[in-house]
């Protein structure tokens, strides 16, 4: 095969357009990049920037309305389901402690899931003033009934 000069001129003509179809989009890249923060820069210039205000957080702090105390409902409550959490641990002790037996942890967990039934009948609006305790106590309730739920399957065995 001959390669002749007239076939070598079509060739680098093709070469050379598509050099500058791909130096074209990276022009035109930097054009539009130049526009873009010459447009940022416009309305910076124009408008005064305020420097940032320091302010001491002492110096309101009389304004700051006086903090309620807890209700005596509620420090109960939460004492009765510290109680339980005592209890709680109590009962993972029995079951790790293999002279305990198994019947004294499910009078554990029984007495457990009595006081979390007689909480959530002293309280049946705990969820609207105190949704915290109210979720603590559900989960305790749930709890209870996993364990015994386990207890009756035979888990322990």
């Amino acid at each position: 095969m001959q390669i002749r000069p007239d076939q070598i001129e079509g060739v680098q003509s093709e070469q050379s357009q598509r050099k500058d179809k791909a130096k074209q989009p990276e022009q035109a890249f930097g054009d539009i990049l130049n526009q873009e923060v010459a447009r940022e820069d416009a309305p910076a210039n124009t408008q005064s920037i305020a420097p940032p205000m320091i302010v001491n957080p002492l110096i309101a702090a009389g304004a700051a309305g006086s903090v309620q105390s807890t209700s005596s409902d509620v420090s109960e409550v939460a004492e009765e389901v510290e109680s339980i959490l005592d209890m709680w641990d109590n009962y993972a002790a029995t079951l790790g402690n293999s002279e305990a037996g198994l019947k004294s942890a499910y009078g554990t967990l029984d007495e457990i899931a009595g006081q979390v039934a007689t909480l959530k009948t002293e309280q049946p609006d705990l969820g609207t003033t105190h949704p915290g305790l109210k979720s603590i106590v559900d989960e305790l309730e749930t709890l209870a009934a996993t364990e015994q739920f386990k207890f009756n399957r035979g888990d322990y065995i």
